[in-house]
């Protein structure tokens, strides 16, 4: 094993938050007074469920989409300048309602590193483009603690292609079967990864998605067990099923 790559959501940092939603809510808001607040978050979890979808089928989409998308829900339309404010503010309401990280999850970077491993964050950006996200782990002195980033809105694709994923190898100069992806949803981090050569970790501590458990290589109850997994690789790979170190 040469490498490990991270999912982001749900994975490194708590994927249940709901503070950035309200703020874009909020934003859209603003220049739309004449209507209701409900009516708004009616029309973004229908545009997030048609959003998701694309995801789904490997299509790297950005917060221009959603919001566009939610606005098609609603009938309107705004000026560009106006549509441009949007499209920044939910952006980068992250960086205002900043999700927690998993508990020890800086730490299991730092030791997968000093056991000499390549890390490379994987992830599905949703609204949340990658300038923002580089931000976020900058302020938390997280960004060093990677080797490569690959963002789905600046390649194109998301997790459900496998092209994300060989992509960050031939970045890292790895070969599919020396590396290990983990993340915490079978059909983008555990089918992806593994239709791309990689093997595959379902964690389960955010999430909680056990019927993904027969897909993975392996599953891991909290990312804290990651380095004594992936130190004894091929013990782990023979028991199968739930890591317990």
């Amino acid at each position: 094993m040469r490498a490990v790559t991270f999912d982001f959501w749900g994975t490194l940092v708590d994927a249940g938050g709901k503070g950035a939603k309200h703020l874009r809510i909020e934003a859209l808001a603003h220049f739309l007074p004449r209507l209701a607040y409900q009516d708004l978050n009616v029309a973004y979890d229908r545009a997030w469920e048609r959003f998701r979808e694309e995801l789904d089928r490997g299509l790297g989409l950005g917060a221009s989409t959603m919001v566009n998308m939610t606005l098609d829900h609603l009938g309107v339309a705004l000026p560009p300048p106006d549509l441009r404010s949007v499209i920044r503010q939910w952006e980068e309401a992250l960086l205002k309602e900043p999700p927690l990280f998993l508990p020890g999850a800086l730490d299991v970077l730092r030791t997968l590193r000093r056991q000499g491993l390549w890390t490379a964050l994987v992830s599905d950006t949703g609204i949340t483009p990658g300038r923002v996200l580089r931000q976020f782990l900058l302020r938390h002195d997280a960004l060093r603690l990677f080797d490569w980033l690959t963002f789905s809105n600046e390649l194109g694709v998301s997790k459900a292609c496998p092209q994300t994923f060989r992509q960050t190898l031939a970045a890292l100069g790895v070969k599919p079967e020396e590396a290990v992806h983990i993340g915490d949803l079978p059909w983008s981090d555990i089918r992806g990864a593994k239709s791309a050569g990689l093997y595959a970790v379902l964690l389960l501590e955010n999430s909680h998605r056990e019927e993904g458990i027969a897909q993975a290589d392996l599953a891991l109850e909290r990312l804290a067990y990651l380095p004594d997994a992936v130190h004894h690789w091929e013990e782990a790979l023979h028991q199968g099923g739930v890591w317990r170190p």
